[in-house]
């Protein structure tokens, strides 16, 4: 009875336990694999299904003259390229305004991050139509002179307004995009700028001789790349969907040709559709490379590889 309970010798380099350790994590990997592949499935099927619509015309399924003529409609190249210059705008203008002022704050100011936050959500509280609205209201001709406008703009919009008026411009409706979009867009930045010690990483930079901008764009801006890259994407493709305020700033962009041309010809806008979902694909795929970690001593710059920079 004592040899049954007496311990085997092992020969040097056997391991015992790797089998069921692989077994173990085999099974744990089949219900993930299940689970991503149902999410595709519920993703990709009723794409399909859209593409499918989209290409039975009125010769049967595979006729492509449903497709000729979106690429042959110049309406459809006229407003992609006005929706692709709002969205770029828009993107632009938020990642301008959100970096510099959420890492200012981060750094100097971090008992105003909860002001910060509440702001941040105030305008899922505000709906578009509202914000489009009280837009017009207060940006058209007959309201620029009033006291109020005049003190939120400092000025600056009954100047403007006598060198052209700002409801010609797509400038009122890139800030009206922005303001629908800085929810998602400061969350993402303000989420990357937690996961590093940025005050650590200012006081080297600072250290070394570098100002503050150097520091943001070669020291901060590297390491919270991703949350930047996040924030563009979500802003890019707020702006491609968006409806309401187009249609109230009377702007013909991709989202009324889609809505006009459904209403006339279904099968051209399942097409539509379709395109819209790959062209922000194509966005996503292009971004992902550029958030993987670089190897090979490709690491974000730190403080004491900063070109230039060095104790004075």
């Amino acid at each position: 009875m004592r040899s049954l309970f007496r311990p085997r010798h092992r020969k040097p380099g056997q391991d015992v336990g790797q089998p069921s350790q692989h077994l173990a994590n085999e099974g744990g990997l089949l219900p993930a694999r299940l689970a991503l592949a149902l999410a595709l499935l519920y993703l990709l099927i009723p794409l399909a299904a859209t593409l499918v619509f989209g290409l039975s015309g009125s010769h049967g399924w595979g006729d492509l003259s449903s497709l000729g003529a979106v690429f042959g409609d110049p309406d459809f190249w006229q407003t992609l390229l006005t929706s692709l210059g709002l969205a770029a705008g828009t993107t632009v203008l938020v990642i301008l305004l959100l970096t510099p002022t959420v890492y200012q704050v981060h750094l100097r100011l971090p008992q105003v991050q909860p002001l910060l936050e509440a702001l941040a959500l105030l305008p899922f509280a505000v709906p578009p139509i509202v914000l489009g609205t009280g837009l017009l209201q207060e940006y058209n001709g007959a309201a620029t002179n009033s006291p109020l406008v005049d003190l939120l703009s400092l000025g600056l919009v009954p100047l403007l307004s006598n060198v052209f008026p700002l409801l010609d411009l797509p400038l009122l409706l890139i800030c009206a995009y922005v303001i629908v979009a800085l929810p998602f867009a400061y969350r993402a930045i303000d989420n990357s700028l937690r996961a590093v010690d940025v005050r650590v990483l200012t006081e080297a930079a600072a250290s070394l001789g570098a100002g503050w901008w150097r520091t943001l764009l070669l020291v901060i801006l590297p390491n919270i790349w991703p949350g930047i890259l996040t924030a563009a994407l979500l802003t890019f493709s707020t702006v491609m969907g968006e409806l309401t305020l187009a249609s109230l700033f009377n702007t013909y962009t991709f989202p009324i040709y889609l809505n006009m041309t459904g209403q006339n010809d279904p099968h051209r806008a399942a097409l539509l559709a379709v395109l819209s979902f790959l062209l922000t694909l194509l966005c996503v795929l292009g971004m992902v490379p550029a958030t993987r970690p670089r190897t090979g001593g490709g690491r974000a710059a730190l403080p004491g590889q900063i070109e230039g920079a060095g104790p004075r």
